[in-house]
């Protein structure tokens, strides 16, 4: 019953889909993260020059 409604492919489509999400709230992290530590990295770089 459960694997006639679910077939493999429809897993693997799912998985993708998945990992695409996962991959694309990584990315905004990551850069929302930069954007947040960029001002005071800048700044420790001006005051090294």
């Amino acid at each position: 019953m459960a694997t006639g409604t679910f077939s493999p492919h429809d897993l693997k489509g799912a998985l993708i889909l998945f990992l695409c999400f996962a991959m694309l709230a990584f990315i905004c992290g990551l850069a929302a993260l930069s954007t947040v530590m960029r001002p005071a990295k800048w700044s420790d770089r001006l005051e090294n020059r």
